[in-house]
């Protein structure tokens, strides 16, 4: 007969703690840390951001979101020096332009 059934109850136990600190160990090591973007990358991205409302094109935004890189797209309804407004299929969405790394407009292939 085994004897040690307390050291099982009690580890048991002490699980979902060892699960949170597993889970806040994987969130550190496997977070992608912000790349840094050059001067002629920031000018293609402002000019990328400015042609999509001019011409109300449909564009695609890369951002920075909680440590992982995101993909958005849709129209952008206004911007002004602090954030950018971008209008998706369901939602309006409030974006700060520090987190925008990329941006590209969808060809709608109707040239």
């Amino acid at each position: 007969m085994i004897k040690d059934r307390g050291t099982m109850k009690w580890t048991a136990m002490m699980l979902p703690e060892h699960l949170m600190l597993l889970k806040e160990w994987k969130q550190e090591v496997f977070t992608e840390p912000p790349r840094e973007r050059t001067e002629w990358e920031l000018e293609e991205l402002q000019q990328t951001i400015s042609r999509a409302i001019v011409q109300h094109n449909y564009i695609m935004l890369t951002i920075w979101k909680q440590a992982h890189y995101v993909q958005w797209g849709g129209f952008i309804q206004a911007m002004n020096e602090e954030e950018l407004l971008l209008e998706t299929i369901t939602t309006t969405k409030h974006i700060p332009l520090r987190y925008i790394y990329a941006a590209y407009i969808e060809d709608d292939g109707l040239d």
